[in-house]
């Protein structure tokens, strides 16, 4: 037996009145009145986005005033993807007008998206339309780009979403190369400052991760630095200081993932 949804009368009516308009194709300020009411009671619902989408275009309706309606609704829905593939439709549709691109300035992007960032610094919604945003207006090395995301990583050092975006500012574009050596000083800093961040497998690596895990010492400062070196060794065919390495984890340092540590070692 199939449950019935128990939808409020206003969202039964809200909907109903949407279905019907969208198969009589009606594009007018009525229509763009409902669906921000429908839109207000479900702001996921990706029919509505695209059926309100065609009547903005349809009625011409001021687009910078779509975009500024647009922050509202995302400013109270902070968990939604809709809203930020419908702005970037509505930018896009700007750019494709000459006299409207020339009034458009990027940097009109930048509150909304602080503010939201501010509200929750790993909204993935968020950042997948910042990292749209920098590739459409090409702010790999904008100052104002960089200087933020290396706020965020000032405030916290484990935001993931934070490591990806400057990963695709610094290589995500053709002029890349250049920014390989400092990016590798810059990540070796924090490591100093949150060692437990470590993770890799190159050979150049060794002479940094060492004095991070260096078993001789009562403890050692970071168990992923001895992972990464046990990795290292593995690569390199050193099956011996590598088994050691596993060892030391599963049964000193990282004694919680003591089962992982003894499957990896076997695997050699």
């Amino acid at each position: 037996m199939l449950c019935d949804i128990m939808y409020s009368d206003e969202y039964k009516q809200v909907m109903d009145k949407l279905r019907t308009f969208l198969e009589q194709k009606t594009y007018n300020e009525e229509a763009l009145a409902l669906t921000e009411s429908a839109l207000e009671l479900l702001a996921a619902h990706y029919t509505t986005w695209q059926y309100r989408f065609t009547i903005v275009k349809e009625i011409k309706r001021d687009l910078f005033e779509e975009l500024d309606w647009c922050e509202l609704i995302a400013l109270e829905n902070e968990k939604n993807y809709q809203i930020w593939h419908y702005r970037q439709l509505i930018i896009e549709e700007i750019l494709k007008d000459e006299e409207l691109a020339k009034k458009f300035n990027f940097h009109r992007e930048y509150p909304i998206l602080s503010a939201m960032l501010q509200e929750d610094s790993k909204n993935h919604h968020v950042w997948s339309y910042r990292k749209w945003f920098v590739e459409r207006f090409s702010l790999h090395e904008a100052l104002e780009e960089n200087a933020f995301v290396e706020s965020m990583l000032e405030t916290d050092l484990r935001n993931n979403s934070a490591w990806t975006h400057r990963f695709y500012l610094k290589f995500g574009h053709d002029d890349w190369k250049k920014n390989v050596e400092s990016e590798i000083a810059y990540a070796k800093s924090k490591i100093e400052i949150c060692p437990r961040t470590l993770r890799g497998d190159i050979e150049e690596l060794r002479s940094f991760c060492e004095p991070l895990a260096d078993t001789s010492a009562k403890e050692i400062r970071s168990s992923f630095a001895l992972e990464a070196l046990a990795d290292i060794d593995k690569a390199a065919g050193n099956k011996e200081a590598a088994a050691e390495a596993y060892r030391l984890l599963a049964e000193v340092y990282d004694p919680i993932r003591k089962n992982y540590w003894t499957y990896v070692q076997k695997t050699l």
